[in-house]
């Protein structure tokens, strides 16, 4: 549970449905990817906010830290997540591992093909770097201008991860998707689940919220699907994002969700806020 609950919590955090982009990730210690693995816990499908931001995402990281403690080690991770316009349709099937070498060009089970979508490059482990680690010439829109990512996020720790080169990373995925399904009041299933979200905690200040509804699937032992909608509260929700943060700086976030449940942001992650994105988006909602 304290392996796939992170991860659920930081696919909620997602809340906004503006695109999440992985600024920093540091990766398994004395550990390198074949070419990309597969962040197989971390995925979003976002309808309602456009055509930028609207599909299914998934993300993957490269790097190579097998001389980790050596005194002239160099980091480098390159983080990237692929979108599909297409919503609900991922490029894996419940149950099969997939490696990341394979998204690029993947087609969705639903239709549709992953493309690659944000790019960033971590060089230093220790400093977050937010949004000047994106590769701010890609993707663009019909104007030419960045499509920036409504919500930012750091990741001071390894996840989970798929990859061709070392499947011991991927060995605790079907233990804590068992430990999950056996918690749930439900059969065991946590196909369709329905979640409001009712009260934000920014910097540990409360603020209660018009109830805001995620829908979570756990797809087989691979993905924790949220499915991010926008919805009639969706434009308070995004004014009171941007009146309790500050643009593009960390803060700490826990989620009160109505049937009592809590999530605080694990101390690993460090969560930023674009107010570019998130006040154009209030406009629309």
């Amino acid at each position: 549970m304290t392996k796939l609950f992170p991860t659920l919590l930081v696919s909620s955090i997602a809340l906004v449905g503006v695109g999440c982009g992985y600024s920093d990730y540091t990766g398994h210690p004395a550990h390198k990817t074949q070419k990309e693995a597969h962040l197989n816990n971390i995925s979003t499908v976002v309808t309602g906010y456009g055509a930028e931001y609207d599909g299914t995402y998934v993300y993957t990281a490269r790097y190579n830290n097998l001389k980790w403690q050596k005194p002239n080690f160099a980091f480098k991770n390159v983080i990237k997540s692929y979108r599909n316009i297409v919503n609900n349709s991922y490029p894996t099937r419940p149950g099969v591992f997939v490696d990341g070498d394979k998204f690029n060009n993947a087609r969705g089970f639903a239709g549709g093909t992953f493309k690659k979508y944000w790019v960033a490059t971590d060089t230093d482990p220790d400093v977050v770097g937010g949004i000047d680690n994106f590769d701010q010439s890609h993707p663009l829109d019909d104007d030419g201008n960045w499509i920036e990512p409504g919500l930012i996020l750091s990741i001071e720790g390894g996840e989970t991860e798929i990859d061709a080169f070392n499947v011991d990373l991927q060995s605790n995925v079907r233990n804590s998707s068992d430990l999950l399904s056996k918690l749930v009041a439900n059969g065991g299933s946590l196909d369709q689940i329905k979640m409001s979200i009712t009260k934000i905690e920014f910097d540990g200040r409360p603020v209660t919220v018009e109830p805001y509804s995620i829908d979570m699937n756990v797809a087989g032992f691979s993905n924790v699907e949220l499915h991010i909608k926008n919805q009639k509260n969706s434009k308070a929700l995004l004014k009171t994002i941007i009146n309790n943060t500050e643009h593009l700086k960390p803060v700490d976030i826990s989620l009160q969700f109505s049937n009592g449940m809590e999530f605080d942001l694990p101390k690993k992650f460090q969560l930023m806020f674009n107010h570019n994105v998130l006040s154009k988006l209030a406009k629309q909602s």
